[in-house]
């Protein structure tokens, strides 16, 4: 395997424009993979055992589900394929006014909301 220096060399050579494309699949499969991977991770619980110290010095053990050690998994991976293929599987953020519909942005001139302003305004 080339070492990562190498790597991003590779990356910014213009002369290797198809290792760059096969680069960026790459990372594409990758992001599918780990959100694959969530999925199966969330699906399957693990059984474990959690030790816990009481009050008094005496160790107590659980056996159980591990879900809290499956969420960061999930949540680790939905954070990488977020950041990796942000347009697939990033958070989708929509701009609504104080009722919850679109955002509508209204862009006027100077001089029309001056002209605008004299005219409601006349001078007495």
């Amino acid at each position: 395997m080339p070492h990562v220096a190498t790597v991003c060399r590779w990356l910014a050579d213009e002369r290797r424009a198809e290792f760059r494309e096969q680069y960026v699949r790459a990372r594409e499969i990758q992001a599918d993979a780990l959100f694959e991977q969530a999925l199966d991770i969330a699906d399957t619980p693990v059984e474990g055992i959690k030790t816990k110290v009481t009050s008094d010095g005496k160790t107590e053990e659980m056996r159980g589900d591990m879900i809290e050690h499956r969420r960061l998994q999930v949540e680790t991976r939905k954070w990488m394929v977020g950041k990796m293929a942000p347009k697939k599987y990033g958070d989708k953020l929509a701009l609504t006014d104080g009722e919850g519909g679109p955002l509508v942005v209204q862009v006027l001139k100077l001089a029309d909301q001056e002209a605008k302003a004299d005219a409601d305004n006349p001078a007495t």
